[in-house]
């Protein structure tokens, strides 16, 4: 099997076909990789299916939300393809996001410059390319939205107040109170056009009121600029739907659905939501091998030290769900003892889950952890910390979804593998230099000056 180049391998997770499912199910894949015994590095299952349906539901769950995918969360080829498939829009907030979005054909008009407080170049880069709809929270931004993208379509983004597992306000958005108005009169007076409001609740946010305040805020602020002669006509409602498997996004939904009705029951008013983990979280499994164990007494208590193949450094800075151990037949299940989860760099701060006190079953170098729901916010906080490679993403799909995506022309036949073989992912180690250098003085690149030893 043919090494990967290791500038690939860490530019995001490498883009491989997706295998096409007859009667097994996605966690069959990953044990046939791992039985298979020449799996070393970790990786990813995704599945497919899931975040067709994770997308399909929302949509009929909020029909009159207008869906623009939180690239920020999972921003894999696949998950953007099939984002592309299924004809969503996208948020983003940075120049690359922007260049990937733009690199699929994604329209302009289709894409949202979320972040409220932009730098001067990543602007103009959003202009140039031809990006219309932004956010902005204060008298900062619009001056220089006025300097270096006086053209595009402002969202004021506005605070509802903090009931949620991550608070996004202590850094965004303006006091409904006391600033909201004076910003749109500030925006008006500098000729900028303000088309709306948006404000976000926080991610994985289950108070369902933070989205009633925010829809009155929005209302009175309609109502503000109507009085003054200005029209607005979009209110994002922002993200922070839970991804788990649980039942909250129909409370969420139908108080949403209802709200909107009363607040805004203009068919006129777009009603916009940037979902991201709803979306991917749970589409993701996470499979680490175990570099080696010890144990450690710690407080008079033993404790097995497990060393993985991924770690903070990698995709698990944040890690939303306990592990479990990867069951082979005749396994020792018995004895659950306490661990704590090293990654593999040199850097003693790599400890994963460092707050959560874990306990597995007997664990030994030859198995295998197994993290479920770890597609929102996983891969996409790679690093390239110590060179180290980043797990590989394995795509699985129903023949039946297979057929649904081939239909949108956005996926091809080169996307699938009708009849997979469950063989180890591709070999992601760097090449091997065939000879030795010809010089004594080090050469780390043809555009790197020599180092003087």
């Amino acid at each position: 099997m043919s090494p990967i180049s290791n500038d690939m391998a860490q530019n995001g997770g490498i883009t491989l076909p997706a295998y096409v499912l007859d009667d097994c199910k996605p966690q069959d894949v990953g044990s046939s990789m791992i039985e298979h015994g020449c799996q070393k590095q970790p990786f990813y299952i995704f599945d497919i299916d899931e975040a067709y349906y994770r997308i399909q539901y929302f949509r009929n769950s909020m029909p009159r939300i207008q869906v623009f995918y939180a690239m920020q969360a999972n921003d894999t080829e696949m998950m953007l393809k099939l984002g592309m498939a299924c004809s969503l829009n996208f948020s983003c907030s940075s120049p690359f996001e922007v260049y990937k979005l733009r690199y699929h054909n994604i329209s302009p008009e289709s894409i949202l410059y979320t972040i409220p407080s932009k730098m001067a170049d990543h602007m103009k880069y959003a202009r140039d390319s031809k990006i219309k709809y932004t956010t902005f929270d204060s008298s900062e931004e619009l001056r220089k939205l006025k300097e270096y993208w006086p053209d595009s379509r402002l969202l004021l983004r506005i605070r509802v107040g903090s009931e949620k597992e991550i608070n996004l306000e202590e850094k965004f958005g303006c006091d409904f109170e006391s600033e909201a108005v004076d910003l749109l009169e500030e925006a008006a007076s500098l000729g900028l056009k303000v088309i709306g409001v948006a404000f976000h609740v926080g991610s994985k946010c289950t108070a369902v009121n933070r989205y009633l305040v925010g829809l009155t805020y929005a209302r009175a602020l309609f109502d503000h600029e109507a009085n003054v002669g200005r029209t607005m006509t979009v209110v994002n409602i922002g993200g922070g739907f839970c991804g788990v498997k649980t039942n909250a996004i129909d409370q969420v939904s139908k108080f949403i659905n209802r709200k909107i009705e009363d607040i805004f029951p203009d068919p006129k008013v777009k009603i916009i939501a940037e979902p991201g983990r709803y979306f991917c979280e749970s589409a993701f499994t996470l499979y680490c091998s175990i570099n080696s164990v010890r144990k450690s007494t710690r407080n008079d208590k033993t404790v097995n030290m497990i060393y993985l193949n991924d770690g903070i450094y990698g995709t698990m800075r944040f890690v939303e769900h306990k592990p479990t151990k990867f069951k082979r037949a005749n396994d020792d299940e018995s004895g659950n003892q306490e661990v704590i989860l090293w990654g593999p760099s040199c850097d003693s701060y790599d400890r994963v889950m460092k707050d959560v006190v874990l306990q597995l079953p007997n664990i030994t170098p030859s198995d295998w952890l197994v993290f479920n729901n770890h597609g929102a916010y996983t891969i996409t906080y790679e690093t390239r910390f110590s060179s180290l490679l980043t797990p590989l993403i394995r795509p699985v799909v129903t023949m039946d979804t297979m057929h649904k995506l081939k239909n949108t022309n956005i996926f091809s036949s080169r996307d699938f593998i009708v009849h997979p073989d469950s063989l180890a992912l591709p070999i992601t180690m760097p090449l091997l230099l065939k000879s030795e250098p010809t010089s004594k003085k080090a050469r780390l690149h043809p555009q790197v000056p020599t180092l003087i030893v």
